[in-house]
């Protein structure tokens, strides 16, 4: 796959590229979400930031590469890059409450980068409400809510209530459709969820706004999901699965 390169106008710097290994080879969406989500864990665990090529593998098989650096570079440099990690992608390890869905067997669902993950408008109301939230704790059950969405085909739908939270991090992400479930599309699906969470982050950051916040996510304008942000302390005393 030719390589591809992504920033913000807000954030020019630093430059993402990423490339699917081969000649005319595509990197699957759900490879670039879990090296993107173990890069970013392994940064912020080790307190490591700098111009790194990560080398991607699944099941022993180099799949593909990603490159975080201060600007865009051409191909031979984006390969050859001297400073290099090498990450084997395992998801289950990401996402132990459905590691049940085998995500090989799923692969020929999954979204390619060379094509959108969906056409429709995805827009998010995004509402502050409650107890203060670190920042951190905000991205690492965002980055765990991705790995986890990124696991099902993009277009299956949201059936039932989810529940992300990233290790020992005192934040919880809850989503459900709304109710009584749609049933005629747009239907909630996972592509929606992924889509949805980057703009909170976006809105939060933006703001200055890191607090427990609920979420409701349209497609077309039509209300499918909805979504919140509780700090731990918030739900003591409740289950949460």
């Amino acid at each position: 796959m030719p390589i591809q390169a992504t920033s913000t106008r807000r954030y020019p710097v630093p430059v993402i590229q990423f490339y699917g290994e081969g000649a005319g080879s595509v990197l699957l969406r759900r490879y670039l979400i879990w090296g993107l989500v173990m890069s970013i864990c392994n940064m912020l665990f080790t307190s490591i930031f700098r111009t790194s090529l990560v080398v991607l593998y699944y099941r022993d098989a180099e799949v593909g590469g990603i490159l975080f650096g201060p600007q865009e570079t051409g191909n031979s440099s984006l390969r050859h890059h001297t400073t290099k990690g090498v990450i084997p992608i395992l998801p289950q390890s990401l996402a132990p409450s459905r590691a049940a869905h085998n995500p090989s067997k799923s692969s020929n669902n999954s979204s390619a980068l060379t094509a959108p993950l969906t056409a429709n408008l995805i827009t998010v109301v995004i509402s502050p409400f409650g107890s203060p939230i670190s920042a951190n704790d905000i991205y690492m059950t965002i980055i765990s809510a991705l790995s986890e969405a990124a696991v099902p085909p993009s277009t299956d739908p949201i059936q039932e209530p989810f529940t992300s939270q990233f290790g020992t991090f005192p934040c919880y992400l809850v989503t459900r459709p709304v109710m009584p479930p749609r049933r005629t599309p747009p239907i909630y699906e996972w592509r929606h969820l992924i889509q949805a969470l980057p703009q909170a982050m976006e809105f939060m950051i933006g703001r200055g706004v890191f607090r427990e916040s609920s979420m409701e996510i349209k497609v077309d304008g039509v209300t499918v999901g909805l979504a919140t942000f509780f700090a731990q302390e918030s739900l003591r005393g409740l289950r949460v699965k």
